[in-house]
């Protein structure tokens, strides 16, 4: 029985790496070394993401087939994530991303702020944009919902006239929220609950407190001069 399984192991080994050696060869005319600029990693997750559904390459060998294109920071990264996680694909990308700092806050401003680059194609240029768009609506958990996606790019334009205190107030809130964005209605009842309780130059407004008038005993109402916040 120990000789029987001990050959059944080494066939599902040796079947396991002609798949991977299969695989490999299929991505390796396809794909490219990630890049180290963290708006490029954006589209190039997108790319492979494309590449394995094109390919039809199984989800179990999608961990191990990319680790010849990590660049030097991702190896680094990565020899510090959990091993449990290490071999599955999303739960890597997941961990790159944060890693790298690519919130959906990040993935907004920079789909707004990037420029076109002379030694790029248009092609290119528009395949980062898509990116981009794809990651920041991804990111907030839209799920391929028609009405959710018209209510994001109303919250995102909404967000873009606030003043800096307000837009700090919004981001403060969103850190807390599980799909990066409050809803369209709760950012407006949390903004205008947040003005309403701040003084015209836009900082808190203080609660008065009581003080008793030694004198006669009568509460009176003052401010402190040194709870005013600078």
């Amino acid at each position: 029985m120990e000789r029987m399984r001990l050959e059944l192991q080494k066939e599902h080994n040796d079947n396991n790496a002609v798949k991977v050696k299969t695989w490999g060869d299929a991505l390796k005319n396809a794909i490219v070394r990630m890049p180290n600029e963290p708006v490029e990693v954006i589209a190039w997750f997108i790319n492979l993401e494309r590449l394995f559904d094109q390919l039809k390459i199984p989800s179990e060998l999608q961990a191990i087939l990319i680790r010849p294109y990590w660049n030097e920071r991702a190896k680094s990264l990565l020899a510090r994530c959990d091993p449990s996680r290490s071999a599955d694909y999303f739960a890597i990308k997941k961990f790159l991303l944060q890693k790298l700092h690519l919130s959906p806050s990040v993935y907004l401003e920079k789909f707004q702020s990037v420029k076109y680059d002379r030694n790029e194609t248009y092609n290119q240029f528009s395949t980062k944009l898509q990116s981009l768009f794809e990651y920041c609506v991804e990111s907030r958990k839209i799920h391929n919902n028609y009405d959710k996606l018209v209510e994001l790019m109303v919250y995102d334009r909404m967000k873009c006239v606030l003043p800096h205190f307000l837009a700090r107030h919004v981001l403060t809130l969103e850190s807390a929220h599980e799909n990066g964005w409050l809803g369209l209605k709760p950012l407006a009842e949390a903004l205008d609950t947040y003005v309403a309780n701040m003084q015209a130059d836009g900082r808190p407004r203080l609660p008065q407190a009581k003080v008793v008038d030694g004198s006669n005993g009568d509460k009176k109402n003052t401010r402190d001069p040194k709870a005013t916040i600078k």
